[in-house]
C-alpha cells in the first residue's frame, strides 16, 4: 500500500503540472505561437528556460523519482549499518546532479541572475529561518496529538522516522555520525534547493505557470523522500520553500530555511546521544 501511496504522489504531481500547462495553452491558437508570460510581478525568472530543459526536468525528475521508490523499497533494511564511503558516494552524487544543472543553465544566464546569489537582505534569514522551522514543528506536532502519524505507520506498516534521523540515532561509528550530520545541515540543502527550486520549479512554471509549480515541485519533493508517513508535512516545508524563493527571488532563502530545518533535527538527535535530552522528550 505505500508504495502504491508514493507512486500516487508523483502521478499527482505529475497531473498537476499537464494540467497548468494544457491550461496556459488553452487561450492559444497556433501552434507556434507562446502562451502568456509568466514573470509579470515575479522575482524568479523564466526567460532564460528553453525546449532543452523539459528533457531536464524529465531526467532529473526520474532520477529523484528513483531515489524516493528506492528508499522506501529498501526501508526495512538496519540504516545503523550504513557506511561512511555510502555518505560520501551520496554526496558525489549529489554533486554531480547540481554540477550537471549548472552546466546546462550557465552558458545561458549568469548563475547570479539565475540564481538571485546577490541577496541584500540574506541577514533576514536569522529570524524568518527559525520561525518557519517553528510553525513547521508546530504542524508535525498537531499530525502527532492529532493520531496521524500513528495511523500512517499502523496502516502502512511503515515507520515515519527518516532514515538520516534513524541512523543519527543508531549509528555506532563517530565518522558515520559526523557526515550524516553534514549531509542533512550542509549538502542536502544547498543540493536539493538548487535543483529542485532554483531548475525544476522555474522550468516547471515556464510550461504550467506558477500554482501548479509550487505543487510539482514541492510533491515530488516530498515524495522523492520514500517516506509516505512524511509526505503531508514535507509537502507542506516544500510548499514553503518554493514561495520563499518566490518572494525573494534568491536561492538563498530555501537553502537557509532548508539549512535550519535539517540543523535542528540533526543538532537534537545529537543531544540525545550525547544524554542531553531523552528520546521521549524529542519525540
Amino acid at each position: 500500500m505505500a508504495m502504491y501511496l508514493l507512486l500516487g504522489a508523483f502521478g499527482l504531481a505529475l497531473a498537476f503540472l499537464l494540467a497548468g500547462g494544457m491550461m496556459r495553452r488553452s487561450g492559444v491558437s497556433g501552434v507556434l505561437e507562446l502562451p502568456p508570460p509568466v514573470d509579470a510581478g515575479s522575482k524568479v525568472r523564466t526567460w532564460w528556460v528553453q525546449s532543452l530543459d523539459v528533457a531536464g526536468l524529465i531526467v532529473m525528475s526520474l532520477i529523484f523519482m528513483g531515489f524516493g521508490v528506492s528508499a522506501l523499497a529498501l526501508g526495512g533494511e538496519d540504516q545503523a549499518d550504513l557506511s561512511a564511503g555510502a555518505l560520501v558516494l551520496n554526496a558525489a552524487m549529489f554533486a554531480i546532479f547540481v554540477g550537471a544543472v549548472w552546466a546546462i543553465v550557465r552558458w545561458r544566464v549568469r548563475p547570479t541572475d539565475w540564481l538571485g546569489l546577490r541577496w541584500s537582505a540574506w541577514v533576514h534569514l536569522l529570524w524568518f529561518g527559525p520561525t518557519i522551522v517553528l510553525g513547521m514543528w508546530l504542524v508535525m506536532g498537531l499530525l502527532q496529538v492529532a493520531g496521524y502519524m500513528a495511523f500512517m505507520e499502523e496502516w502502512l506498516g511503515t515507520p515515519s522516522m527518516q532514515e538520516s534521523v534513524e541512523l543519527l540515532k543508531e549509528s555506532k561509528d563517530s565518522t558515520v555520525v559526523a557526515l550524516m550530520a553534514l549531509s542533512a545541515a550542509v549538502v542536502a540543502p544547498l543540493a536539493e534547493e538548487i535543483i529542485f527550486r532554483g531548475y525544476l520549479y522555474p522550468v516547471a512554471k515556464k510550461w504550467s505557470g506558477k500554482v501548479c509549480a509550487v505543487v510539482f515541485s514541492a510533491l515530488w519533493f516530498s515524495a522523492c523522500h520514500g517516506n509516505v508517513p512524511l509526505i503531508l508535512p514535507l509537502f507542506l516545508l516544500g510548499v514553503i520553500l518554493a514561495l520563499a524563493y518566490e518572494k525573494t527571488g534568491s536561492i538563498w532563502a530555501p537553502i537557509g530555511i532548508h539549512f535550519f530545518f535539517n540543523s535542528a533535527t540533526v543538532l537534537i538527535q545529537l543531544a540525545i546521544r550525547a544524554g542531553w535530552i531523552s528520546d521521549q522528550v524529542a519525540s
